[in-house]
């Protein structure tokens, strides 16, 4: 089933624009949102899976994990897992339509263990299947590095360092980075991330916040608003990598109000302020308390993960939005439109041409009904450098030109570039976006 993806996305690549203005394919981390290659924003809504610990292929867990909608599964891996095991694990989940985003699990807690994670994926025979999948791959580099002693600069120094050994292997995937303090610490996150993206040659990360927050802990429902409120605020590409209804000492099964998480806030506010979350775990955990079923199966599903995964108002099963790539292998011909809208279905925006381009390029967009549009151009960290066009639009075909400069007319250097268009309506709008490679 697997070729039909491969085979499938050489083709729909043109939808997005040019194959040759495509530096790497994959999924892509532009402001604080996932595109995925085709530019369709992805709010990942998914599932860990401990794969490592149980069946490494993911099956039959994948297949009634489908059946929740989720379009990410955190594939639990080690050092240990070997590259075909590894194939097999990320194949399954796409097989299934859903973004494989594989994690490490051998430095949970333990800074000295990262050098290890980042020397596993960068093993020869581990680039070989990243790079068989990487438009379709997620890699969080290690679970919950570090415990509560690892500082600010440590953090900065260490993971820059990591980041460019991994790309200069040649991985170019969005990476993931957890905060530390087993996941939990979120101010290392605000205040190292932007400088982590900046130093990313590829300017594709993402960061991890693991809510395993309760009272006793020091923690409260109201951190829970205010953390991802500030992260959002700040353009953080943000996501809840783990989270469950309770935690505790190894061992301890009464679930208690000073030992419980807040789970249903975190799924309302993710979904309030469209960041990510991944809760932890289908099956398979030491402590019964974690898994979401009881056996396994989609039918198993009981208590809070019954209702993370289903039936609240903000679950995996009534959030979740598969790509229209993840399904097809393709790119959507129709335009990209967002959730719940119905304004401007029948809007189109055209690859620029040329593309590359080394001084001016022209781009077309059609309207079939009156809205207002707003086509803007974006750098690598999602931040508008130009509006092109504005205004109320009748039905019709327009054309722009972009000389390849910002608001102030200064020359905009080489690099990557989106043209975002907005068609809006009352209040109903639409988006969608193409990649412009600038060469000067």
């Amino acid at each position: 089933m697997i070729r039909r993806y491969r085979i499938g996305f050489l083709a729909g690549l043109l939808v997005f624009t040019s194959v040759l203005a495509q530096e790497y394919p994959g999924f892509r981390v532009i402001g604080r949102h996932l595109y995925d290659p085709c530019g369709e924003k992805v709010v990942l809504r998914g599932v860990a899976n401990p794969n490592i610990w149980y069946q490494k292929d993911g099956m039959p867990q994948y297949e009634e994990i489908e059946q929740t909608g989720a379009n990410v599964v955190r594939i639990v891996w080690d050092t240990t897992g070997t590259a075909d095991e590894l194939r097999q694990a990320v194949e399954n989940c796409i097989d299934y339509e859903m973004i494989p985003m594989v994690e490490i699990h051998d430095a949970t807690g333990k800074w000295y263990l990262l050098d290890r994670v980042v020397a596993y994926w960068i093993r020869e025979e581990i680039l070989w299947v990243i790079e068989d999948y990487e438009e379709y791959l997620l890699i969080n580099i290690a679970n919950e590095c570090g415990d509560y002693y690892v500082t600010p600069s440590t953090f900065r120094t260490d993971y820059e360092a990591h980041i460019h050994t991994m790309r200069e292997a040649g991985i170019h995937v969005p990476l993931v980075i957890d905060g530390t303090d087993w996941g939990k610490n979120i101010n290392i996150l605000q205040s190292e991330g932007p400088y982590l993206i900046d130093a990313d040659p590829d300017h594709n990360l993402m960061f991890s916040i693991h809510m395993w927050w309760p009272a006793k802990w020091g923690w409260s429902e109201n951190d829970v608003v205010d953390e991802i409120s500030e992260s959002v605020n700040m353009g953080l590409p943000l996501i809840v990598g783990e989270f469950g209804h309770f935690t505790d000492a190894e061992g301890v099964t009464e679930i208690t109000a000073a030992n419980s998480i807040p789970y249903l806030t975190i799924i309302e506010q993710c979904q309030l302020n469209e960041v990510g979350y991944i809760v932890w775990s289908w099956f398979g955990n030491s402590n019964p308390l974690y898994d979401m079923s009881s056996d396994g199966t989609y039918n198993g599903l009981e208590g809070w993960g019954l209702e993370v995964a289903v039936t609240d108002e903000n679950s995996v099963a009534n959030t979740s939005v598969r790509p229209y790539f993840m399904e097809n292998g393709n790119c959507d011909p129709s335009p990209v439109v967002t959730a719940g809208s119905s304004v401007g279905k029948d809007f189109t925006l055209m690859s620029g041409y040329p593309n590359p381009f080394n001084a001016n390029v022209i781009i077309q967009y059609s309207v079939d009904e009156p809205c207002r549009v707003d086509l803007d151009i974006l750098n690598i960290q999602g931040q508008i450098v130009q509006r092109l066009d504005q205004g109320w639009k009748t039905a019709g075909q327009y054309t722009v030109h972009w000389d390849a400069g910002d608001h102030s007319g200064t020359d905009m250097p080489s690099g990557t570039y989106f043209c975002r268009m907005t068609a809006a309506k009352e209040k109903e709008r639409s988006q969608k976006m193409i990649k412009l490679l600038l060469i000067r």
